[in-house]
């Protein structure tokens, strides 16, 4: 792990649209609306498990994934931004929002978590990116916050929102506490996040408004709270 961590490198170059465009293995433009569930285009073929692990970088991830796996339970894996570094065994599912993050994973993914015969799905939003396998379009124009605020963030909220179209019964959050703490992958004297009012509106509105919501809990933080603790006896 600490070898891949070395190799980080975040780059701001900027990306041609031509460039941008491009796209790469089982392409697919899928058109989803969270208020209604329509599908277009089968995605639930990315999902191999009925529990879906969702990982963001937040400072609990370890001790989250360590709990987690502790029960043994049959998943698949579905990391956001950073969080793939942590892992060195194969992941199913990859999220991010911004073209730097998605040109980094294309240049760094290594071949402890890039299985030869089952590339990672890579998802987004929209389809001007690079080297992404799932364009999703949201209705951003639906009002309500939960859907509204995906794209200014939180993107392990949008992998919650994908992981729900593909069918998954069980979504657990690992490293999302949603507090200020540093990074996982950062000192623990590092500013973190400064998470604003409305990324707690929009989980709540979430519960509130989406029933599927009841199938996603947390293992800690302030996400834990609002969607309810997950635990083994939960899960099984």
């Amino acid at each position: 792990m600490l070898r891949v961590l070395h190799s980080w490198q975040w780059e701001k170059n900027f990306v041609p649209p031509e460039v941008q465009k491009k796209r790469k293995h089982l392409v697919n433009i899928t058109a989803v609306k969270p208020n209604d569930l329509t599908r277009e285009g089968d995605v639930s073929r990315y999902r191999t498990h009925p529990v879906c692990l969702v990982t963001g970088d937040g400072r609990t991830l370890p001790d989250d994934v360590k709990r987690f796996e502790k029960w043994n339970i049959p998943h698949d894996l579905y990391c956001v931004n950073r969080s793939l570094l942590y892992f060195q065994r194969p992941i199913d599912h990859w999220a991010a929002v911004d073209v730097e993050e998605s040109v980094w994973f294309t240049r760094h993914a290594s071949s402890a978590v890039e299985r030869p015969d089952k590339p990672i799905v890579r998802h987004t939003i929209g389809s001007q990116t690079y080297a992404f396998d799932v364009y999703w379009q949201m209705d951003i124009d639906f009002e309500n916050d939960f859907q509204r605020r995906v794209m200014t963030g939180n993107t392990g909220y949008f992998a919650v929102l994908t992981a729900i179209y593909m069918g998954y019964e069980k979504i657990v959050l690992a490293g999302m506490p949603l507090n200020m703490e540093a990074h996982w992958y950062e000192d623990e004297m590092e500013e973190g996040p400064n998470w604003n009012g409305w990324c707690y509106t929009q989980w709540m509105d979430f519960v509130i408004k989406v029933p599927e919501a009841a199938n996603v809990r947390s293992l800690s933080g302030y996400s834990a709270f609002i969607l309810g603790k997950a635990t083994e006896d939960w899960l099984k």
